[in-house]
C-alpha cells in the first residue's frame, strides 16, 4: 500500500475582518489492494472520530459511470460510508472521491483490487470549518421522500435538519439492524411539509399533514371531484397560523398572484434547478431568465435572484429558503442548504455573537425571520453593522445609518467574485486576492433611504451557479419600505404574461381564476401609488 500526496484543486479559507488567506489542498490518495475486497474506514482527522461521509467510485477505463457498491445506502451521486464498509468489486482500477457536504475538504484518489486478496484502509477526513460550533446549524428546507436512510443520508452530508415533502418509509439495509447515526450533533427530520404546484405548505400544529391532492370542500363543494387550484389553497391555508408557505418554483406563472395574496412566508432562491445529477438549462414550468443574459449553464440560477431581488425592491420582506426541491431524489441532501443562527450578545466584549439553535422549532423561527445564509458551496459568515442577516435597521429622514460590512468565507471552489449588494445596486465587488489585498475592510453602507443589503460569493464552477447568499438586512426610514417603479413593473408585465396564457383555457375553467387575477392587478396598480419619487 502507498500514498502519494498530489495537488488537484485549492481551497481557500479567507477571514472576512482580518484579511487571512490560508491555502489548504485536496489530498489524493492511492490504494493497492492486495486483493478482490477492500475494507475503508473513515475518521475525522482532528480526534480520530469515526465518521458518516458519501464516497463516488467510478472505474478508472470509465470515469463517467459511477460504480454500485452492494448493501450499502445510495445518496443521490455515489453511497452511504457508514464508518467502515468492505468494498467487494471485480478487479480493476479505480478512482474515488469522499465527500461530506461544504465544510470538509474531498478526498480523492485511486485503488486497485487484484484477485484473492484483502486489505483494509484508514482515511481522515480534513474540516475546513465548524459552522455549528460557530453558531449557523444547518438544514435543506425541501427533500423529496425517499425509501434509503434519511439519518444516513444527513450524516453523511453533515446536514443537521430535512424538512421532507411526505413520509420517510426507508428500506432495511441488509445485515443491519439499526441505520441511526450515533452523532451528538442535531439531526432533526420534519416530515410536515407538502408540494403542490410550486408551493410548499409546512404545518406545524398538532394535525396531520395537508394532502396536496384532496379537493378543497369549502371552495368547490364536497362532491365536485374538482382539486382546489393552488391560489385557492393559498388564501385558505394562509390565513392559519399553523401554516407556513413558500415558494418552491420561483419561476411559476402565478407568482404575481402568490405575492399579491400576501400569505407567502418564504422563496426559495436555490433549489431543484441546481443539482449535481444533471445540468438544467432551461425552464419548462414557469417564466424562463429576461434579458440579455438568458442562455448558459448559470442563467438559470441567476434568473432566480434577479427574481429575488425584484421581490425585495417591491418592498416584500421574505426570507430566501434553499432546498433539495420536488424533482432532485438523485442529487445529494443538503447539496443547496440553508444556515440559520441567534443572534446574542457577548457580556464579556459586548460585541454580538451567534449562537447555534436548540430545537427544530427554533431552526424554523430563524428561517422565517431571515437569520440565514443560502449555499450551495461556499460558507460565508456575514453581519452588517455588527448584526446577522434579517435584522431591520431603523431611522428618521436627515440621518444617514453608516453601516460596516463584515465576513467570513470559506470555499473549496475558485471564487468570481464576493459582493455586497445595496438596494439592487453593488456596493461592493472584488476577487478575493484584491479583498485580501485591502486587509479585508469593505467600504461601509451609506444608507439615506429605506432599502436593503445583502451579501454574496459567486464561484467560477462551470456546471450551474453555485453561490452562497445572505439573507437581506433591511433599513427603514420613518417606517416605509423601498417601493421602486423598475420592480413594481417587473411583475406587472410577469402578470400580463400569465394572464395571456389563462386566455388560452377553456371558458369555465379560466372563470375560476378571474378574480385572483383580478386581485393581484388591483394589489400591483396600489403598489405602483407607493412608489415615492427620488
Amino acid at each position: 500500500m502507498r500514498n502519494e500526496m498530489k495537488q488537484p484543486a485549492v481551497i481557500l479559507i479567507l477571514s472576512g475582518w482580518f484579511g487571512l488567506i490560508t491555502p489548504m489542498i485536496l489530498t489524493q490518495q492511492y490504494v493497492s489492494a492486495a486483493g478482490g475486497s477492500l475494507t475503508v474506514s473513515v475518521r475525522e482527522e482532528s480526534d480520530d472520530q469515526p465518521l458518516i461521509t458519501r464516497v463516488v467510485i467510478k472505474r478508472a477505463e470509465d470515469p463517467n459511470r459511477r460504480v454500485v457498491v452492494r448493501r450499502t445506502v445510495p445518496a443521490g451521486i455515489g453511497f452511504v460510508l457508514d464508518r467502515s464498509a468492505e468494498l467487494s468489486l471485480a478487479n480493476g482500477q479505480y478512482q474515488f472521491r469522499m465527500i461530506r457536504g461544504p465544510e470538509y475538504r474531498i478526498i480523492s484518489g485511486n485503488f486497485a483490487l487484484e484477485r484473492t486478496s484483502l486489505d483494509d484502509h484508514a482515511v481522515a477526513l480534513p474540516r475546513m470549518v465548524n459552522m455549528l460550533q460557530e453558531g449557523w446549524t444547518s438544514g435543506d428546507c425541501c427533500v423529496p421522500a425517499s425509501p434509503y436512510s434519511l439519518p444516513l443520508r444527513m450524516a453523511s452530508e453533515d446536514l443537521h435538519l430535512a424538512g421532507v415533502l411526505g413520509h420517510m418509509d426507508a428500506k432495511p439495509i441488509a445485515g443491519r439492524s439499526d441505520d441511526e447515526p450515533p452523532e451528538n450533533v442535531p439531526s432533526w427530520i420534519d416530515e410536515r411539509a407538502t408540494h403542490e404546484h410550486g408551493l410548499v405548505f409546512y404545518r406545524f400544529g398538532a394535525t396531520p399533514p395537508m394532502d396536496a391532492n384532496e379537493p378543497e370542500p369549502a371552495k368547490l363543494g364536497a362532491d365536485s371531484g374538482i382539486a382546489a387550484l393552488p391560489v385557492e389553497r393559498l388564501v385558505k391555508q394562509g390565513a392559519s397560523d399553523e401554516v407556513r408557505i413558500a415558494v418552491e418554483n420561483p419561476f411559476a406563472w402565478q407568482l404575481p398572484v402568490w405575492l399579491a395574496s400576501g400569505q407567502l412566508d418564504g422563496f426559495f432562491l436555490l433549489g431543484d434547478w441546481l443539482r449535481l445529477d444533471r445540468r438544467i438549462v432551461s425552464i419548462t414550468d414557469g417564466r424562463g431568465p429576461q434579458g440579455v443574459t438568458t442562455g448558459g449553464n448559470k442563467a438559470i440560477g441567476r434568473w432566480a435572484e434577479q427574481i429575488y431581488w425584484n421581490l425585495l425592491e417591491a418592498g416584500f420582506r421574505i426570507p430566501p429558503l434553499a432546498g433539495s426541491g420536488d424533482q432532485a431524489n438523485a442529487t445529494p441532501v443538503g447539496y443547496n442548504r440553508l444556515y440559520v443562527g441567534e443572534p446574542s450578545q457577548d457580556d464579556a466584549s459586548g460585541k454580538l455573537d451567534v449562537r447555534p439553535v436548540a430545537s427544530q422549532q427554533q431552526w424554523w423561527q430563524a428561517a422565517w425571520r431571515g437569520q440565514s445564509v443560502a449555499t450551495n458551496g461556499p460558507l460565508l459568515r456575514p453581519r452588517l453593522g455588527n448584526e446577522i442577516p434579517g435584522h431591520v435597521f431603523k431611522a428618521t429622514a436627515g440621518e444617514v445609518l453608516q453601516l460596516q460590512p463584515e465576513l467570513q468565507l470559506a470555499v473549496r471552489d475558485p471564487v468570481e467574485y464576493l459582493e455586497v449588494i445595496h438596494n439592487g445596486k453593488v456596493h461592493y465587488s472584488a476577487r478575493l486576492d484584491e479583498y485580501a489585498k485591502a486587509g479585508g475592510m469593505i467600504p461601509p453602507v451609506m444608507a439615506k433611504e429605506s432599502g436593503w443589503v445583502t451579501m454574496r460569493v459567486v464561484t467560477l464552477y462551470e456546471d450551474h451557479f453555485r453561490a452562497a447568499m445572505s439573507a437581506p438586512w433591511y433599513i427603514e426610514f420613518d417606517g416605509q419600505p423601498r417601493v421602486t417603479t423598475k420592480a413594481v413593473d417587473f411583475f406587472r408585465q410577469w402578470l400580463g404574461d400569465y394572464e395571456a396564457r389563462l386566455k388560452r383555457l377553456p371558458p369555465q375553467e379560466l372563470q375560476r381564476h378571474v378574480p385572483y387575477v383580478r386581485a393581484a392587478r388591483n394589489f400591483w396598480a396600489r403598489k405602483a401609488q407607493q412608489v415615492r419619487p427620488d
